[in-house]
């Protein structure tokens, strides 16, 4: 008998594991909301991809979100409607929406299905070069009591390609650009009293402790606004300062909930060649709570 019953685990064990289904988040509570930003790292359409992926990588992506539990979540590096629906797919609570005009690294927002969110549509001045710049997307949300305004963004890389010291230049004159329109952007929008509640997230290639060569200062300068990422490390290097940013204002900033800025480490859970194809960022979400009413 208890050799049957041994069998019988190992089956049930074998089904659960082989047998394909959807990422189901257990939600969040009605009292707050969880915010995040996830660069998913040229998530593509399967049509010649920078990264080729299987539908086991898509449904671990779908995974990772899943257990994010986030409610409102920036994305960037998004191809176009068929990558984005390769993951989500796999999680059907969420809906999206996503920019046009970043070629084959567009922002997006995902959303779980509970939470009010209106396309506001691409904010183009972000896009300080159009030919090597992404514009931003910008969302007007609700959940409960709180509602916000939340632009995506994903500001221009110093990466590899920038290969002499004149390209390097041009690149962070690009970003400090970016976090300049950024900045004004928000000081736009608090002018009206009816909206106190801003939000700007996503992957600003830059991190404010940095004293060489900022590109972030004029975010960082700006008083109506804080980076709640001050601290954060990169999941793939401790040593290091991430560069995925949750930004608010000093409003919004009230309703966070103590203790609850997370990340999801999918580089602790997986082999690193596995990781790679989820993406080279680890997801950032923060609470915020929604039962006080609304002061704007």
């Amino acid at each position: 008998m208890k050799k049957i019953f041994s069998v019988l685990v190992v089956l049930t064990l074998g089904i659960a594991i082989v047998t394909p289904g959807c990422a189901k988040s257990p939600g969040n509570s009605p009292q707050k909301v969880s915010i995040g930003t996830f660069n998913i790292g040229w998530l593509g359409d399967g049509i010649d991809d920078k990264i080729s992926r299987t539908e086991e990588d898509f449904k671990r992506i779908a995974g990772v979100i899943s257990e994010s539990n986030v409610d409102v979540m920036g994305l960037q590096e998004i191809k176009n409607k068929t990558a984005i629906t390769n993951v989500l797919k796999y999680l059907p609570d969420y809906s999206y929406y996503i920019g046009h005009h970043g070629k084959s690294q567009n922002v997006c927002v995902i959303f779980r299905n509970d939470v009010k969110v209106t396309d506001e549509g691409e904010f183009m001045p972000i896009a300080v070069d159009t030919s090597r710049n992404r514009p931003s997307l910008v969302l007007k949300c609700k959940k409960g009591n709180f509602d916000w305004k939340m632009m995506i963004v994903h500001f221009k890389s110093s990466s590899r390609y920038d290969s002499t010291p004149e390209m390097q230049s041009e690149a962070r004159r690009m970003r400090t650009a970016q976090a300049e329109v950024a900045s004004m952007w928000v000081d736009s929008l608090l002018t009206d009293p009816k909206e106190q509640d801003i939000f700007i997230v996503g992957d600003c290639n830059d991190f404010p402790q940095r004293t060489k060569n900022p590109t972030l200062m004029a975010l960082i300068a700006n008083k109506n606004i804080e980076f709640l990422t001050h601290e954060t490390k990169s999941c793939r290097n401790e040593k290091w300062f991430g560069i995925d940013h949750i930004i608010c204002s000093k409003s919004a900033k009230k309703r966070v909930i103590t203790g609850s800025d997370h990340s999801v480490n999918f580089y602790a859970q997986y082999p690193k060649e596995t990781a790679d194809k989820i993406s080279d960022h680890c997801p950032v979400i923060i609470d915020f709570e929604v039962v006080t009413p609304d002061n704007d």
